[in-house]
């Protein structure tokens, strides 16, 4: 049965289109699209303070991407990320593959998301 899911997100956040692959599976289309990828990084960066723990901006090693509650690692997404490292996940909430070590403003408890 087909399931509808309806998010009411703040402006500013992209929305999350998903595109198959060659075997059918669904992943975010920032996963797929370089371009589309990097323009919503950069909305991370502009509107919520995605950076490298090295910043002049305040930073708890605590609330790194890789321990965020929006932070992908599913298997499922690292196909379609492309990348074995286990250093980089998707960002359910800004819609980016970003870095483990990395944080921004929106960090929320509970993460990573690594079961699928």
């Amino acid at each position: 049965m087909p399931t509808i899911m309806i998010s009411i997100l703040p402006d500013g956040i992209p929305v999350d289109k998903m595109e198959n692959d060659d075997n059918g599976n669904s992943c975010p289309l920032p996963t797929q699209d370089y371009e589309l990828n990097d323009m919503n990084r950069q909305v991370a960066i502009d509107e919520y303070g995605y950076r490298e723990p090295n910043t002049s901006v305040a930073f708890r090693n605590d609330e790194s991407c890789g321990t965020c509650g929006m932070y992908n690692q599913t298997e499922d997404m690292q196909e379609c990320i492309g990348d074995e490292s286990g250093e980089t996940g998707y960002c359910q909430l800004l819609k980016f593959v970003c870095n483990s070590e990395n944080t921004c403003d929106e960090w929320a408890e509970g993460g990573p998301i690594t079961s699928d």
